[in-house]
This record gives C-alpha cells, structure tokens and sequence, in this order.
C-alpha cells in the first residue's frame, strides 16, 4: 500500500512537463502534464487511471472480461466491477488493479463522499454516430482517453493512450471517426453521492427543513394530511454542456427560499438524472418543491451540471456560509428570496467547479400555485412546464 500511495503522490505533486517514474513503469516520453498547469487530484487521477486501463489491454484476459462487460446496451461499466471479472490475470494488471482501486478510494475521499459511495471509476466505450453500436470491437487495440482538466471552452486536444502506453492527441471538439474507450467519473453515481451528502450537511446546518409526511386521512380531518407540491412536468435545455469525451450531461437543481418559521435561507439539492442531452423533451413529473419548507409561497430554482473535480464537503460549506450571510443581512421579506438565489451564484465557481460553464439556468420566484407552460430561464437555455400537484393523504 506504501509502495501504491508514493506512486499517487508523485503524480499528484508532479508539476513539470516531464513524465514521472511511477511503481517502477516509466512512462513514455511523450506523456505531459495537462495544459492549464497546476491539476487537481481527480483529474491527475483519471490521467493516471487511463493510461493504467490502456496498458492492461495486453492482457487477454482483461480484454476479453472488457469486451463481456461492454457487450450490451449499456457502454459502460465501474472499474472495481471490471477488475473482479478478471480470471487469472497477469502480475502487471493485479499491480494496476491495486493501483486502480486505491486511485477510486482517494477520489471519494477527496470528494467527501467515501460514506456514500463504494465506487467511481468507470470505462465506458465511445461509439461514433452512425455506427452500429451492436459492432465489437478489438478491446486490446483501442485507445484509452479520459477529459481534459481546465475549462471545457478552452480544450483543444484531448489525451489518449495505446496499449504501449504512448500518447495520441485526438480533437476536443470534433469527434473521433473510430470507438475510443474513455475512463472517468460515473457522473450517475458521483451525483448520488454527492446529493446525499450536500443535503444532509444542509440540514445539520438548519438549512433544510425535514421533509414532509402525509399524515393518514381520517373522517374528521378530509384533506388536512394532503401536502402541497410544484411538480416539474416537462424540461429541455438548449445546450448541455458536454463535449463527446464528457458523455452525457448530469444534471441538478438546487431549490431556495426562506424558512416559514425561521429567519434563514432553506437550501434542497435536487437530482435530475434522466436530463442527459440538449434538444431533448423529458417529461419527469418530479416533484421540486414542498411548499411547507417555504415562506411567502416562492422559491428558486436554479440548475447546475455535474463536475468531476466537485468537492461536495467544499460545496456545502460554501452553500451555508453564503445564504447564512444574505439572511444576517437582510430582514426576511419577500425579495430576500432573489437575493438567497444570487448568494448561491457567487457560491458556485471557481474552487470546486472547475469548468466555467456549469451553470446552466434559473427560475426566479416561482410561485406556489401557479403553473408555468414552457418557462424559460433568465440564461435562455432551460426550459420547463411546472404545475401545483397535491399529494394526498392516504
């Protein structure tokens, strides 16, 4: 394990473009630090990882358990899955897979979320448009990429490894002609996690009222257990975000306003997992807020794309410390509520979000009771159908 941590400390404390010794492997001459210099661990992380994946392909039996595993529909599949499937493997990929293990564990624990979740590393297999994605490929002959660190407007070239472990630059923006596996985050995942804890910190803070039950109906009390909601009917965003070496966009919303009792802000992170693509109609009818939680009958809610470099304990932090300083601020009135949506803007870039365009929109005080037909967002790039919906006592 000593042997496996010094191997991740020399990447992670690796700041030059010359390549590091690592476990004993040297990497090709070729291979450079990502452009934009200084990288944060999990994009070091992927680096390393991908380059690991593209030299096991050497190994029969690790291509072959690839191959099995991307076979069907679903083009992708976790690592630590990946690596138990493995019969027999050679010295070289149970060193790899040590290395590719310990790799996840100090990815979760750098994103605060190793309680949450047991895995986060994946592959997945990139198809190009247009071809049959039924066809199987020669895993062993594939090259290996993972997404650039730095902002998504300024990627040029996207690194990829040969099975050698020698670098190709394919382009960031135009897509390969050939299927390319990719090794990264599972976004899903990662989001799932990181939800769970950003709302659970968000209660421990007061800033998050308990989620309400429906009481059973009795004779006397008719509709007093019902509970009033707005439910999101129908999204679509005009632009996603994501470049093809991203996959599909992971989407959350977070929901705010203020306390009905309390002078504080109230914070809902909200997972919004089937919104993958621009140009796409879902009709999800999620339900966003619980009006109970909300004083003055409004709310927020404001949309953000999924980031692999997210610190989730950072993010929650950041979150409290900002609405908890617009409410010491401001007397609780009614246009409190825009200023609380604002304090979760300027929460957002910068540290955690490394990407400059994972914002994608908000809903300004949305009003309980009222339905909004084909609403668009202050940013013009989301769209949606909200609507009052009661969930009724039983």
């Amino acid at each position: 394990m000593q042997f496996i941590q010094k191997a991740l400390l020399t990447i992670v404390l690796a700041g030059s473009a010359s390549a590091p010794v690592i476990a004993g492997d040297r990497l090709s001459a070729d291979y450079h630090e990502p452009r934009g210099g200084q990288t944060a661990l999990v994009d070091q992380a992927k680096r390393y990882s991908a380059w690991n994946v593209a030299r096991m392909l050497g190994d029969p039996q690790f291509a072959r358990a690839l191959d099995k595993r991307l076979a069907g529909e679903d083009k992708a599949v976790m690592l630590d899955t990946l690596l138990d499937d493995v019969r027999q493997p050679s010295a070289q990929t149970r060193a790899s897979a040590d290395k590719l293990r310990f790799l996840d564990q100090r990815v979760r624990e750098h994103k605060a979320i190793a309680r949450d979740s047991k895995n986060l590393l994946e592959v997945r297999l990139y198809v190009p448009r247009g071809q049959d994605a039924a066809a199987r490929p020669d895993m062993s002959k594939l090259l290996v990429a993972y997404a650039p660190a730095g902002k998504r407007s300024e990627w040029s070239d996207v690194e990829a490894f040969d099975q050698l472990g020698q670098v190709q630059l394919l382009d960031a923006r135009t897509p390969p002609a050939t299927p390319v596996l990719i090794v990264g985050i599972n976004a899903r995942e990662d989001m799932r996690a990181g939800m769970a804890y950003v709302n659970r910190s968000l209660r421990a803070a007061g800033l998050q009222s308990a989620p309400p039950k429906i009481a059973p109906k009795t004779a006397s009390s008719m509709a007093a257990g019902d509970i009033d909601t707005t439910r999101l009917d129908r999204v679509s965003l005009a632009n996603s975000q994501e470049s093809w070496v991203s996959g599909a966009a992971e989407v959350f919303a977070i929901v705010s306003g203020v306390q009905p009792d309390q002078a504080k802000a109230e914070l809902s992170v909200v997972d919004m997992p089937y919104l993958d693509y621009a140009g796409t109609a879902y009709t999800p009818n999620q339900i966003m807020v619980f009006w109970s939680s909300y004083r003055y009958g409004a709310a927020n809610i404001q949309l953000f794309e999924h980031d692999d470099n997210t610190n989730y304990k950072d993010l929650a932090v950041a979150l409290s410390q900002s609405v908890s300083a617009i409410l010491g601020v401001f007397a609780p009135s009614y246009a409190v509520i825009g200023q609380v949506a604002t304090a979760i803007l300027q929460a957002m870039p910068a540290g955690w979000f490394s990407n400059d365009d994972d914002y994608v929109d908000s809903f300004y005080t949305i009003e309980r009771g009222r339905t909004y037909e084909n609403h668009r967002g202050a940013a013009n790039n989301a769209t949606v159908t909200l609507s009052p919906y009661l969930l009724r006592a039983q």
